[in-house]
Parts: structure tokens; sequence; C-alpha cells
């Protein structure tokens, strides 16, 4: 019998799904279609990976085009992103040099996947011709690379809810036959699958077509929900921190009152408690001045979307934990009013570290505080009542002996995310020097 717990390999695909709404609605949309065709293809050619790796590897490749563009030229991520189709056009015009590959790559290649998988995402944009790896790695990445263009072509076709049209699936096959860096037997596959309208759905539907019974412990699947998290969070530059932010804070917080296993508990229940703001405009998230009653109310609606996102993942145990963000013990907060002796202690602890967290952030109505400041409030919630004066103390405590603003800078995020690539990463990123 093993009692460790475990997290279903399968829960992170479906949030993927999930976040594919305003901003991202077309970068989901071809990253589903990606993996979706990348896969068939790969599996018809009978190539030595693992389905899931493939596939996740695939539904991946472009995750470095989101945290290049946010921070290297936010305004045209906003004006571009999710209200054009084109994304060729997105790349060409914001990463000429392509170095959201090498991003894309630096980030799946820390999470459980195999090496040779994740190497394909370095050359989605690459000619085989000029790729120098073993032959099984040259075809996989010839495979993501020509579902990559099958689906640019689609989302010029269809991204304005047009139907497929029998002229577009000509064109499409044309080019990919034309394409002189595609292998003949990726070609050959592709064109079937194509031409076989059984499998239309593989890039007309918008589900992701994967199954997997694979079951990780919190350590691994912690490498998934920092992709979440930080797709999330570079919405937004008054964000980009926020929720590693908590989760470290709750780490150490949990570390210190609980031990390591709730610890890591804590660490990915607070990488997951925005999530559902993927659906909060940035209109209102943005506001300067103070939000109006209606404003408020779609602002609210986050934690009740956290939880149902959650949910449908399979992951009930995180949403009952992240959802309660906005709770208080005298029953004050939202969104169902729980009092104190209703909440376990992971809930009590994660409301206590995003507020200290956000405290400590800029937001577009004022500065942030310094971390004494932001103490100094959250033990005033606690006298009032509202937060756990226990947990309080020890937040205090532990910031008396650590630099609590760097570790919860924007620089440990980069540290997270790529280890030991940080330097790398932030010499391809543009603006990235004057953030940290």
């Amino acid at each position: 019998m093993n009692l460790t717990m475990r997290v279903p390999l399968e829960s992170f695909v479906k949030l993927f799904r999930e976040m594919g709404v305003l901003e991202y609605r077309y970068f989901v949309k071809h990253s589903i279609q990606v993996a979706n065709i990348a896969t068939e293809v790969a599996d018809r050619l009978k190539l030595p990976f693992e389905k899931d790796e493939v596939y996740l590897s695939s539904l991946l490749h472009d995750v470095g085009l989101i945290l290049k563009v946010s921070i290297g030229n936010y305004e045209l991520f906003v004006e571009m992103f999710g209200k054009i189709p084109d994304m060729e056009r997105i790349v060409l015009t914001l990463d000429k040099n392509d170095h959201h590959s090498v991003i894309s790559w630096m980030v799946v290649s820390q999470i459980p996947l195999c090496s040779d998988c994740s190497k394909s995402i370095l050359y989605h944009h690459t000619p085989y011709q000029k790729i120098n790896e073993k032959d099984s790695i040259v075809t996989l990445s010839n495979c993501v690379k020509t579902a990559d263009v099958i689906s640019l072509k689609l989302l010029k076709y269809t991204g304005s809810d047009k139907e497929l049209d029998a002229e577009s699936i000509d064109e499409i096959i044309s080019s990919i036959q034309k394409d002189q860096g595609i292998i003949d037997e990726v070609k050959k596959a592709a064109v079937y699958l194509l031409k076989d309208f059984t499998k239309h759905h593989l890039f007309l539907e918008e589900e992701p077509q994967f199954h997997s019974e694979k079951m990780l412990s919190l350590e691994e699947y912690n490498h998934y929900a920092m992709i979440l998290s930080a797709l999330l969070d570079f919405r937004s530059p008054y964000t980009r921190s926020h929720s590693f932010a908590v989760a470290r804070v709750s780490k150490l917080l949990a570390e210190e009152i609980l031990g390591e296993a709730d610890a890591a508990l804590a660490f990915t229940a607070s990488l997951l408690h925005d999530i559902g703001k993927i659906k909060t405009p940035l209109s209102i998230l943005h506001k300067k001045g103070r939000l109006q009653a209606s404003e408020m109310i779609i602002m609210k609606r986050h934690v009740v979307d956290t939880y149902y996102m959650l949910e449908r993942a399979g992951l009930r145990l995180f949403s009952l934990i992240s959802a309660a963000h906005h709770e208080r013990l005298d029953g004050s907060g939202y969104p169902t009013g729980l009092k104190g002796d209703q909440m376990p202690f992971l809930q009590k602890l994660i409301q206590i570290c995003d507020v200290f967290s956000a405290l400590t952030e800029k937001r577009p109505y004022r500065d942030p505080v310094e971390i004494h400041e932001a103490l100094d409030i959250i033990e005033q919630e606690a006298i009032n009542g509202k937060l756990d004066g226990f947990i309080v103390q020890k937040l205090k405590e532990i910031a008396n002996n650590l630099d609590l603003r760097e570790e919860i800078s924007f620089k440990h995020v980069f540290e997270e995310l790529f280890k030991d690539r940080v330097d790398e990463v932030i010499q391809m990123i543009s603006l990235m020097s004057k953030m940290i």
C-alpha cells in the first residue's frame, strides 16, 4: 500500500486547456492543436518515445513566447494576444530571433520529461537538415515543426470562427508537400492525417487528446504548476511574482510550523490559488481607481473560478485549500463566509501569505509597502480577528531571520522556473535586467 500523496498528470493538461481565454485564447488553441497533431504523426511513425512525453513537449513548445513577450514588449503583448489568430505574425513581430524556442526548452527541461523529447522544442522552427541530433530527435522535432505549420495555417483560416473548407485543406497539404525542411516520411504521415476526415477532430476541436494514468509526487507536479502560475502571473506586470511569492512564503511558514510534507502541499496549493484570475479582464486588474460594485463582483469571482477549474481538473484537495484564500476567521471573507473553526490550518496559512505578498507588490492604485509595514498591517488584521495570530507571529519570526524581500523577488521566479539557466534567459529577454 502506498499512502504517499500523488497528483494525476492529466490534471495539468486539463488546467492548461482552461487557460485558453482572453489573451491566451489563440495561444492555448494553437498549443493543443500542435500537441494533438504532433503526437498523432509521431505515433504513426512509431518513434521510440513515450506518448505522454511527446504530447507534453509539443503542448509546451511556445510557452517561452509568453515569458519573453510579456516582459520584452508588454504593450504589444496585450494588443496582439487574444485578438490576432495569426500566431506566425505574432512570433515574427515579437520574437524575430526565435528566442522563445530556447526559453521554452529551458522551462520544459526542468520538468520530469525525457530530455530527448524536450529537445524537439528547440528545433520546432528548424529545417531537419540543420538539426545536429540523433535521427529519432530530428524526426520528432520535425513532427512538431510540421504540426506547428499546420496549426498556424488552421488558425488563419478558422480564427474568425469560420469552418475549414476544402480549398483550405488543399492549401495546407500543398504547403506541407512543398516544404523542403520537412522529412518525406513526416510529410506523408501529416498529409495522411489531413486527408483522413475521421482525424479532423484533432485540430478542429479544441480539446486535448491526452489520456494518461500517470500519477506524480507533489515535487514532480510542482514543475507543471509553476508553468501554469507563470502563464497566469505574466498576464500583468503587477502580478509577475505573486503566485510564486505566495507559494514561497507558504512553504517557509509550513516548514517551520508543520514540516516538509505539509509544506509541499502548501506550496502547490499556493501556486494554483489564483488560477481562476485568468478569466478576470485586465481592465479590472489594471484599474487605478476604486472598483465599482459590478467590477468587484467580477474580481471576487476569481476564487469561484479557481475552485471549479481545479475541481474539473480532478484536484479536489487543492480546490478546497486554494479557493479559500479570501475567507476570514470572523466570517467576513468570501466566497462562502467561512469562520475560523470551519477552516483547516493550511487555508488560514495561505490567506496570510496572500495578503502579505499582495501588500509588498505594486498595484495600479498604490505603491508596494515595506516588509515591516506589511507585517504590521497583517498583525492588526489578526488583532481584529480576521487572520490567525499564531501564523502571523511565525511569519514575523521568519522575517527577522530572512530577507523576505529577496525571497519573493521577481528574480526568484526565474530561479524557480529555470534553475541554473537563469543567466542565459536574462540575456535573451530585453528589459529583464531593469526589472530584477
